[in-house]
């Protein structure tokens, strides 16, 4: 699958799993244009933009509308290189990083801000063929995972299987890109430990018996 579409997928997989801290979400507003948007349909992209370009002329430090044009512009870079515009993706990709680390500077405790970025990281590491900025990628991405496991940890056994899926294997695939295959460990036993007979125990398993195996661990049941 191109990276594009990698990318496409792991936002529709974090949206899954974002519950905002803010009284009123703001992907609520924007989540299915993007999700037609990152099935090919302009005019969705185009609609999703014009609401986050309101939402942050109205509030230029909005940080869910920040990250939401962070991710759309880093899909669209990887649509932009799939299409031979090496320059217009780095662009693009510049762009749609710094909006992603202005809204983590603003509101670092939001999880409609730390999941999002946190995917979008991970989706970028997978397709990186530099080793150390696959690493820097997949440390930042773990991060994100980190805060937002830790802002849900009184919740989380009560979370649904897929949610917490998709949390476990986010944290699992991105330390383990980042390097640091002993925690990344700690996790897949965990998901295995927790989630018995589903696809996210499956996968674990598998990744536990071949390192090599770099099958993305998350996105597995959302749409």
């Amino acid at each position: 699958m191109k990276w594009f579409r990698w990318l496409g997928t792991a936002i529709v997989a974090a949206v899954c799993i974002t519950t905002s801290q803010a009284q009123e979400r703001f992907d609520y507003e924007v989540r299915e244009d993007m999700f037609r948007a990152f099935g090919g349909n302009e005019a969705a992209l185009k609609s999703a933009l014009a609401t986050i370009d309101a939402k942050l002329k109205e509030q230029p430090d909005h940080a869910e509308a920040l990250v939401w044009r962070g991710a759309a512009r880093n899909w669209m870079a990887g649509r932009a290189f799939e299409a031979g515009d090496a320059a217009g993706a780095r662009a693009l990709s510049v762009a749609g990083m710094a909006d992603m680390d202005r809204a983590l500077a603003l509101e670092p405790n939001n999880i409609g801000v730390l999941v999002p970025r946190a995917a979008v990281l991970l989706a970028a590491a997978r397709n990186q063929r530099d080793a150390a900025r696959m690493r820097e990628l997949a440390g930042q991405s773990a991060g994100n995972f980190e805060s937002a496991l830790a802002l849900r940890r009184s919740a989380f056994a009560n979370l649904g299987q897929h949610n917490r899926g998709e949390y476990l294997s986010g944290l699992a695939e991105s330390w383990a890109l980042a390097g640091n295959k002993e925690v990344a460990e700690g996790y897949l036993r965990r998901i295995i430990a927790d989630l018995p007979n589903s696809v996210y125990a499956e996968r674990a398993a598998a990744k536990l018996t071949n390192w090599d195996d770099r099958r993305p661990l998350n996105c597995l049941s959302c749409h």
